[in-house]
């Protein structure tokens, strides 16, 4: 494990920056994954925490995103939201216990398939000192090879109250599972969540407000 760890909120903040990212953003994406894991009950079938989790993140990461240019893709049943400009893709992981610690490698809890060693192969490759310079395609191009974008995964762990998030360049793949990084930036850390901001009010509803009119008859 020798990639590159960013904890510092300077050094955060400028690095998501130069993703067209936030940290508030990458938050608003964690709560939704939050609110899917919360909603989820010991009546539902075991893996429904995790599919409502993964599902609410990327709706949200979406709802966020799109209205700044980014587009949605379901190639390959690889759902993410990409940036063209950036030439970078970005997608849900639900982690264990590694993400958000800045000495540990996020573990996805699901075994992945060949999509996610492709993009782990292909994360890798731009690694290399020099990446930075092989040519670029033109725009029209781009779109139609995002396999060969960077890809990006907000990884996330959720665990009862304890939630940590981490926005991870996942490059070492085995088994079915991640097992190294080129790059992480720590978004929610050890304890953070105790003090993320959590507004009242019909922003907190994912559905609309509703005004109920009482008559006395």
């Amino acid at each position: 494990m020798n990639g590159i760890v960013r904890v510092q909120e300077a050094d955060v903040v400028s690095r998501l920056a130069e993703l067209d990212l936030s940290r508030e953003t990458l938050i608003s994406i964690v709560k939704a994954c939050a609110a899917g894991y919360g909603g989820c009950t010991d009546n539902d079938p075991p893996n429904a925490r995790g599919f409502e989790t993964w599902r609410w993140g990327v709706r949200r990461a979406r709802e966020e995103l799109r209205p700044a240019g980014w587009e949605k893709d379901d190639s390959g049943n690889y759902s993410t939201v990409v940036n063209h400009n950036r030439q970078i893709r970005l997608a849900i992981m639900n982690a264990d216990d590694g993400a958000g610690m800045p000495d540990r490698v996020p573990l996805n809890r699901a075994k992945k398939g060949p999509n996610s060693e492709k993009v782990a192969t292909r994360n890798d490759q731009l690694s290399f000192p020099g990446a930075e310079f092989w040519p670029v395609p033109e725009a029209d191009e781009l779109k139609k090879n995002i396999e060969t974008y960077s890809t990006w995964h907000l990884c996330v762990h959720i665990n009862g109250d304890i939630v940590r998030a981490e926005l991870a360049l996942l490059n070492g793949f085995s088994n079915g599972f991640f097992n190294d990084f080129v790059e992480k930036i720590i978004v929610i850390g050890e304890g953070d969540w105790n003090n993320v901001g959590f507004k009242t009010g019909p922003d907190d509803d994912f559905g609309p407000e509703l005004d109920f009119e009482i008559a006395r008859k």
